[in-house]
């Protein structure tokens, strides 16, 4: 299973109308490294290209835009031409037709050399001329793009990333970061899941659906406006409920006129018309700091009633800076824009300094909490996993009523099962082992007793009460024993014909020694003329020295040896 990704942050802090916190990434090969933000509205990467800085810029344009990517620098990269970004068509400065982009597919890889981020060699990049984007942009959409010179549509990012299995799903976390917070707290992006750290645990979620229109698919109801200063508790600046669309693409939040009226009023600010924009100067920034006025946010999944979330920003999170080529110099300014109509309400990246936005593209739900700010926070990558599994169209007509894939059930009973036939093959194995080790025994024992029946052609030798070939000269040689009175544990030595026999009268072995060889033999059992308190001799003449095939195996033995001690005692005479 795939792990969530989290983008590195650049460390830095760039942009005309900030400060924001911005994303390092790799393009092309070799690799040209470059600074973007997080744009939830495109599905493919902005880079800001070649033609971005020209001769009448700034000397510091190309770091100022985090720094330019050249395509033709690039090995790797495959023109398809250009086209209209397509994006905030509705709102001002944002829909004049030279907003366009040298489209092309190349290496992306997210974050700096050797932070680990993941590398996609096909992803589409769009190279920016325009400065109305001032800044390049990782695209957070889910929808693949259609260009009228291919046939296919091209993967979005998260797309790519999800059919490669570097992340679980089409899904993401994100929050702007807040230079006025702590040590300045850089963006966090999650791509796949979401970083628990940035939001309150056990957070109370607020179910949003994500709109039919997919240009415009994260729309909330914005329920409620309230203002506080030290003097004044709930001050509403929002008569009625609208929907507004979330967009971190563009920096402002864009509100009904009468709206942005109220907030001239409690806040002090004035229209600039020529920037069109609330231009802040340092006697009303020091009054408003001093004032410590805040503002909270009522959202919902409709303009009113079902459950809410509240995100209060401290007047801190409006306080940005706007420079060339804006304004001349740079300048304090409230980043609150008049709209013109409904189609414009937005809440940009400034609202997402104070937010965390956690987006399920599969299950096409998102939900939106206040960020949390801890010092020495450690990251805590959650994993949001896809509903459908590797393959949506199989996964989903293989689902049964219970959520459990039938594909997943199949495997596990297969797998009980494989292991039910191995675990019986061990045991059956393990029983075979010891059968036949007990018919090895059992046929050892009985070779030695077949052996000892032999009239001719072999002698036996004793080890350890097993009977052993060892002569193999075709002669029989009875034992030859001569005997003495001993006792249990002494040594008794006897000459024969065919050599020397020593017995030691102990419950172990005896050892018989012969000209074909050594025996062995333990001395107990039914051979008590061997091992016994008195070794009896027997006289001469008694015994004929012959042994009757009828005879039993050891019967033989001991009329053998009874022979033996006949001939030894008519020798001694």
């Amino acid at each position: 299973m795939a792990l969530p990704v989290s983008v590195q942050p650049s460390q830095d802090w760039d942009g005309n109308d900030g400060p924001w916190s911005t994303f390092a990434c790799r393009v092309g090969t070799p690799p040209q490294t470059v600074r973007v933000l997080a744009s939830t509205s495109v599905p493919e990467t902005w880079v800001v290209s070649t033609g971005g800085c020209i001769a009448t810029d700034p000397a510091d344009c190309l770091d100022s835009r985090g720094v330019v990517f050249s395509p033709n620098a690039s090995s790797t990269w495959d023109n398809v031409g250009n086209f209209a970004l397509d994006v905030e068509k509705n709102l001002r400065n944002y829909s004049s037709n030279w907003d366009n982009g040298n489209y092309g597919f190349d290496t992306l890889s997210l974050g700096y050399l050797g932070s680990g981020g993941p590398t996609v060699e096909t992803s589409v990049i769009a190279g920016l001329n325009t400065k109305d984007f001032y800044l390049g942009s990782i695209g957070l959409s889910s929808q693949p793009l259609n260009f009228t010179a291919t046939d296919n549509p091209a993967p979005s990012l998260l797309g790519n990333l999800k059919t490669r299995n570097q992340i679980p799903s089409l899904s993401y976390g994100y929050s702007a970061g807040a230079p006025y917070r702590l040590k300045k707290v850089l963006g966090s992006l999650t791509l796949g899941g979401y970083d628990a750290s940035r939001r309150p645990p056990n957070d109370t979620i607020a179910p949003f659906t994500l709109g039919d229109d997919i240009s415009r698919d994260l729309l909330v109801g914005l329920q409620s406006i309230e203002y506080s200063d030290a003097r004044t508790t709930g001050r509403r600046l929002l008569s009625e409920g609208i929907l507004t669309f979330i967009d971190s693409t563009v920096p402002h939040i864009w509100l009904p006129l009468e709206v942005c009226r109220a907030f001239e009023s409690v806040f002090g600010l004035t229209y600039d018309n020529t920037t069109d924009l609330y231009l802040v100067n340092s006697t009303l920034h020091d009054t408003l700091s001093q004032e410590n006025a805040s503002i909270s946010f009522v959202l919902g999944n409709r303009v009113q009633g079902g459950e809410t979330v509240n995100i209060t920003f401290p007047y801190a999170s409006f306080d940005l800076q706007v420079s060339s080529p804006i304004v001349p110099e740079p300048t304090r300014y409230f980043p609150l824009r008049r709209a013109d109509n409904e189609t414009q309400y937005t809440l940009g990246r400034t609202f997402l300094q104070e937010s965390y936005l956690t987006v399920d593209y599969e299950r096409s739900r998102f939900s939106v909490h206040q960020a949390t700010f801890e010092d020495g926070a450690v990251p805590n990558l959650i994993p949001i996993n896809s509903p459908t599994g590797p393959s949506s169209d199989a996964a989903t007509s293989n689902r049964g009523s219970d959520g459990f894939s039938r594909g997943a059930l199949a495997g596990t009973v297969a797998g009980a099962v494989t292991l039910c036939f191995l675990i019986i093959g061990a045991l059956c194995l393990l029983f075979w082992k010891r059968r036949r080790r007990r018919r090895i025994q059992a046929g050892s024992e009985q070779a030695g007793v077949k052996e000892a029946e032999t009239a001719s052609g072999s002698s036996t030798s004793i080890i350890g009460g097993e009977l052993n070939n060892e002569f193999g000269d075709g002669q029989y040689r009875p034992p030859e024993v001569e005997g003495s009175p001993g006792s249990r544990g002494k040594l008794v030595e006897a000459e024969g014909n065919h050599g020397g026999i020593e017995m030691e009268g102990t419950d172990g072995g005896a050892e018989l020694h012969g000209s074909g060889g050594v025996a062995e033999m333990e001395a107990k059992g039914p051979t008590a003329e061997l091992d016994a308190v008195h070794v009896y001799e027997l006289p001469a003449g008694e015994v004929k020295a012959k042994v009757p095939r009828s005879e039993s195996g050891q019967e033989r033995i001991r009329i053998a040896r009874l022979a033996r001690l006949q001939r030894k005692e008519q020798r001694i005479e």
